[in-house]
């Protein structure tokens, strides 16, 4: 088992986990190294330093493979995708990048936060990517377009963000002491996690996504359980195509005009575990594009499964 780490000296320095012995020092970068990630692989090492500059490094020699050139300051955190294909850095210059480890090549500039990207992290099944920024924000992006999906509003800095192997939760690490967990998919604030006294700068989940970590400036890692956090069974989520879907994200119940305001989808509405579950819409205005989604009787819908795939809705 190895450790890679960046310094303030310049390099990138590779460790024996059980020995503490320097395995090698990876020399190349002009400034300080303020982030450093192992590809899943294990085969490659990607750093990013404050010359502006992302590297890709040849874990078992040291050896410069690529210099990744876009950014046009700091680049302040990096991270492999799970497959080791893709790289993702964030910089001082507001933007978040997505590159080609094999060609070096950017595939993707992520535009939209308005201060320094501190974080970036790449969905376990590489389709998106959290970012956390100091215009207190995390952002969701989709990977392959570098669309935003979904802006996570806080009241800080946020200097570290993770995503959980499943895809469902996200957890931020802010310069006001705080640790916040939230939905993936609706983007609604779970749970606040207290106890740290000054700015958090790590957090990571585990790799069941039911422990959190986090590392602070007040000296103290700490570890939370947090399995019961957002009772996913009873939530439903608002697409951004105005669909009502279930928590998973792979059944489609019904659509909603956007004027709609919806309260949170925790106390609205119970999407039932069983087969089926009844909606009462007696004094219910259904929009425009209600055809696509129910056939009205009594004022009555049915939810339920009838065949494979998406859930259909039925008369009753």
């Amino acid at each position: 088992m190895r450790i890679v780490s960046g310094s303030s000296d310049n390099s990138v320095r590779v460790w024996d986990a059980s020995t503490g012995v320097k395995l090698k020092k990876l020399k190349g970068h002009t400034n300080r190294v303020n982030s450093v990630a192992f590809s899943r692989d294990g085969t490659r090492i990607v750093s990013g330093s404050s010359d502006n500059s992302v590297r890709v490094w040849k874990a078992s020699t040291g050896v410069k493979l690529k210099k990744l050139k876009g950014h046009t300051s700091w680049v302040n955190s990096v991270a492999f995708s799970n497959d080791s294909t893709r790289i993702v850095s964030g910089s001082h210059d507001h933007s978040v990048r997505v590159w080609d480890v094999l060609t070096g090549v950017e595939m993707k500039e992520l535009k939209g936060h308005t201060s320094w990207v501190n974080a970036v992290a790449f969905s376990g099944d590489g389709t998106q990517v959290v970012s956390g920024s100091s215009d207190n924000s995390v952002r969701v992006w989709d990977a392959l377009t570098g669309v935003q999906l979904k802006e996570l509003k806080g009241t800080n800095w946020v200097n570290s963000v993770a995503i959980s192997s499943d895809g469902t939760r996200i957890v931020s690490g802010l310069s006001d002491s705080s640790v916040r967990v939230w939905d993936a998919s609706t983007g609604v604030e779970l749970k606040e996690l207290k106890g740290h006294t000054r700015s958090v700068n790590s957090v990571a989940f585990s790799s069941d996504g039911m422990q959190i970590v986090s590392g602070s400036d007040d000296k103290s890692v700490r570890g939370w359980d947090v399995p019961k956090i957002g009772c996913k069974h009873l939530a439903w989520n608002l697409a951004d195509t105005n669909w009502i879907i279930s928590s998973e994200g792979q059944n489609h119940y019904m659509w909603v005009p956007q004027a709609v305001k919806l309260a949170p989808p925790f106390t609205f509405l119970i999407i039932s575990r069983s087969p089926f579950g009844i909606v009462e819409f007696r004094r219910s205005m259904i929009g425009v594009d209600w055809v696509h989604c129910y056939t009205p009787c009594w004022n009555r819908l049915v939810l339920g499964n009838p065949t494979a795939g998406d859930d259909h809705i039925v008369s009753n």
